[in-house]
Protein backbone atom coordinates (compact mmCIF):
# COMPACT_ATOMS: atom_id res chain seq x y z
CA UNK A 1 0.00 0.00 0.00
CA UNK A 2 1.47 3.46 -1.06
CA UNK A 3 -0.10 4.95 2.30
CA UNK A 4 2.33 2.94 4.30
CA UNK A 5 5.40 4.51 2.36
CA UNK A 6 3.79 8.11 4.31
CA UNK A 7 3.96 6.76 7.83
CA UNK A 8 7.33 6.99 9.54
CA UNK A 9 7.21 4.35 12.24
CA UNK A 10 6.76 0.74 12.44
CA UNK A 11 4.29 0.94 15.09
CA UNK A 12 1.77 3.28 12.90
CA UNK A 13 2.31 1.58 9.88
CA UNK A 14 1.15 -1.53 11.86
CA UNK A 15 -1.55 0.62 13.64
CA UNK A 16 -2.70 2.10 10.08
CA UNK A 17 -2.64 -1.64 8.77
CA UNK A 18 -5.21 -2.47 11.40
CA UNK A 19 -7.29 0.41 11.34
CA UNK A 20 -7.98 -0.36 7.30
CA UNK A 21 -8.62 -3.51 7.52
CA UNK A 22 -11.26 -3.28 11.06
CA UNK A 23 -13.01 0.16 9.74
CA UNK A 24 -12.40 -0.12 5.37
CA UNK A 25 -16.23 -1.99 5.09
CA UNK A 26 -17.67 0.20 7.61
CA UNK A 27 -16.06 3.88 6.02
CA UNK A 28 -17.01 2.25 2.01
CA UNK A 29 -20.70 2.04 3.51
CA UNK A 30 -20.84 5.71 4.79
CA UNK A 31 -19.06 7.09 1.50
CA UNK A 32 -21.57 4.65 -0.69
CA UNK A 33 -24.50 6.84 1.49
CA UNK A 34 -23.27 10.01 0.57
CA UNK A 35 -21.92 9.25 -3.12
CA UNK A 36 -24.38 6.56 -4.41
CA UNK A 37 -21.25 5.46 -6.79
CA UNK A 38 -19.05 2.84 -6.23
CA UNK A 39 -15.77 3.98 -7.59
CA UNK A 40 -16.43 7.48 -6.14
CA UNK A 41 -17.00 5.89 -2.29
CA UNK A 42 -13.74 3.93 -3.14
CA UNK A 43 -12.22 7.32 -3.96
CA UNK A 44 -13.35 8.92 -0.77
CA UNK A 45 -12.46 6.03 1.38
CA UNK A 46 -8.65 6.53 -0.48
CA UNK A 47 -9.21 10.34 0.59
CA UNK A 48 -9.85 9.60 3.86
CA UNK A 49 -6.77 6.69 4.79
CA UNK A 50 -4.94 9.69 3.26
CA UNK A 51 -5.84 11.65 5.77
CA UNK A 52 -5.34 9.10 8.51
CA UNK A 53 -1.72 9.01 7.39
CA UNK A 54 -0.88 12.53 8.23
CA UNK A 55 -3.21 12.31 11.76
CA UNK A 56 -2.06 9.02 12.56
CA UNK A 57 -0.12 10.01 15.70
CA UNK A 58 -3.86 11.37 17.01
CA UNK A 59 -5.30 7.68 17.12
CA UNK A 60 -4.69 5.64 20.01
CA UNK A 61 -6.40 2.69 20.71
CA UNK A 62 -7.63 1.35 17.13
CA UNK A 63 -10.54 -0.46 18.64
CA UNK A 64 -11.76 2.33 20.46
CA UNK A 65 -15.25 4.74 19.93
CA UNK A 66 -13.57 7.87 19.88
CA UNK A 67 -11.20 5.62 16.89
CA UNK A 68 -14.28 5.19 15.00
CA UNK A 69 -16.14 7.69 15.05
CA UNK A 70 -12.80 9.98 13.85
CA UNK A 71 -12.70 7.17 11.11
CA UNK A 72 -16.20 7.85 9.58
CA UNK A 73 -16.12 11.74 10.55
CA UNK A 74 -13.06 11.16 7.85
CA UNK A 75 -15.20 8.91 5.33
CA UNK A 76 -18.20 11.49 5.16
CA UNK A 77 -15.87 14.50 4.83
CA UNK A 78 -13.80 13.03 2.37
CA UNK A 79 -17.25 12.01 0.71
CA UNK A 80 -18.49 15.43 0.90
CA UNK A 81 -15.46 17.10 -0.57
CA UNK A 82 -15.58 14.83 -3.27
CA UNK A 83 -18.84 15.00 -3.70
CA UNK A 84 -18.97 18.51 -3.84
CA UNK A 85 -16.45 18.51 -6.54
CA UNK A 86 -17.71 16.11 -8.69
CA UNK A 87 -21.35 18.52 -8.37
CA UNK A 88 -20.00 21.41 -9.17
CA UNK A 89 -18.34 19.89 -12.07
CA UNK A 90 -21.78 18.43 -13.58
CA UNK A 91 -23.21 21.13 -13.16
CA UNK A 92 -20.69 23.10 -15.16
CA UNK A 93 -20.41 20.33 -17.94
CA UNK A 94 -24.31 20.56 -18.37
CA UNK A 95 -24.53 24.47 -18.80
CA UNK A 96 -21.87 23.98 -21.45
CA UNK A 97 -23.56 21.20 -23.08
CA UNK A 98 -26.59 23.03 -22.99
CA UNK A 99 -25.47 26.13 -24.18
CA UNK A 100 -24.07 24.73 -27.01
CA UNK A 101 -26.86 22.93 -28.04
CA UNK A 102 -28.50 26.13 -27.63
CA UNK A 103 -26.02 28.64 -29.52
CA UNK A 104 -26.41 30.85 -26.73
CA UNK A 105 -26.07 32.94 -23.98
CA UNK A 106 -24.35 30.89 -20.97
CA UNK A 107 -25.61 31.66 -17.47
CA UNK A 108 -23.72 30.45 -14.57
CA UNK A 109 -25.72 28.38 -11.67
CA UNK A 110 -24.04 29.11 -8.42
CA UNK A 111 -24.39 26.74 -5.92
CA UNK A 112 -23.57 28.82 -2.87
CA UNK A 113 -26.34 27.51 -1.00
CA UNK A 114 -26.06 23.76 -1.77
CA UNK A 115 -22.42 23.99 -0.86
CA UNK A 116 -23.06 26.17 1.97
CA UNK A 117 -25.26 23.59 3.66
CA UNK A 118 -22.61 20.81 3.18
CA UNK A 119 -20.13 23.44 4.89
CA UNK A 120 -22.81 23.75 7.71
CA UNK A 121 -23.10 19.92 8.14
CA UNK A 122 -19.20 19.34 8.29
CA UNK A 123 -18.49 22.39 10.67
CA UNK A 124 -21.01 21.42 12.92
CA UNK A 125 -19.27 20.29 16.43
CA UNK A 126 -18.00 16.98 16.10
CA UNK A 127 -20.47 15.57 19.15
CA UNK A 128 -23.28 16.94 17.52
CA UNK A 129 -22.10 15.90 13.87
CA UNK A 130 -21.56 12.34 14.76
CA UNK A 131 -25.00 11.59 15.93
CA UNK A 132 -26.67 13.67 13.15
CA UNK A 133 -25.18 12.06 10.56
CA UNK A 134 -25.40 8.70 11.83
CA UNK A 135 -29.48 9.48 12.16
CA UNK A 136 -29.70 11.18 8.90
CA UNK A 137 -27.36 9.67 6.37
CA UNK A 138 -26.77 6.24 8.00
CA UNK A 139 -30.25 6.23 9.06
CA UNK A 140 -29.59 4.53 12.50
CA UNK A 141 -31.98 3.86 15.14
CA UNK A 142 -30.96 6.31 18.19
CA UNK A 143 -30.66 3.45 20.24
CA UNK A 144 -27.74 2.25 17.93
CA UNK A 145 -26.24 5.62 17.87
CA UNK A 146 -26.40 5.40 21.49
CA UNK A 147 -24.57 2.19 21.93
CA UNK A 148 -21.93 2.96 18.65
CA UNK A 149 -21.11 6.22 20.91
CA UNK A 150 -21.37 5.07 24.58
CA UNK A 151 -23.67 7.70 25.21
CA UNK A 152 -27.00 7.28 26.45
CA UNK A 153 -30.51 7.59 24.15
CA UNK A 154 -31.59 10.51 25.74
CA UNK A 155 -28.05 12.42 24.97
CA UNK A 156 -28.45 11.22 21.28
CA UNK A 157 -32.22 12.86 21.00
CA UNK A 158 -30.86 16.41 22.82
CA UNK A 159 -27.37 16.26 20.66
CA UNK A 160 -30.15 15.73 17.33
CA UNK A 161 -32.38 18.59 18.52
CA UNK A 162 -29.42 20.78 19.44
CA UNK A 163 -28.03 19.99 16.09
CA UNK A 164 -31.39 20.65 14.52
CA UNK A 165 -31.68 24.15 15.65
CA UNK A 166 -27.74 24.91 14.99
CA UNK A 167 -28.02 23.91 11.42
CA UNK A 168 -31.36 26.11 11.06
CA UNK A 169 -29.52 29.16 12.23
CA UNK A 170 -26.63 28.74 10.40
CA UNK A 171 -29.15 28.28 6.88
CA UNK A 172 -30.70 31.31 8.55
CA UNK A 173 -27.49 33.48 8.45
CA UNK A 174 -26.41 32.17 4.99
CA UNK A 175 -30.08 32.90 3.50
CA UNK A 176 -29.84 36.61 4.97
CA UNK A 177 -25.94 36.85 3.63
CA UNK A 178 -27.17 35.41 0.43
CA UNK A 179 -30.00 37.86 -0.09
CA UNK A 180 -27.93 40.23 1.54
CA UNK A 181 -25.18 40.17 -1.59
CA UNK A 182 -27.84 40.19 -3.71
CA UNK A 183 -29.67 42.88 -3.13
CA UNK A 184 -26.59 45.28 -1.94
CA UNK A 185 -24.89 45.00 -5.25
CA UNK A 186 -27.65 47.23 -7.33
Amino acid sequence: MINLMMIDTPEDKRKFVVLYEKYRHLMMKITMDVLHDPYLAEDAVHNAFISLTRNIDKVEEPDGIPTKLYLIACARNAAIDLYRKRSSQVKKETLLEEAAEKDGYVTYIDSELENGILDILKNLPLKYRDVFMLKYVNHMENQEIAEVCGILEGTVRQRIARGKVMIERKIKEMEENLNGDNTGNG
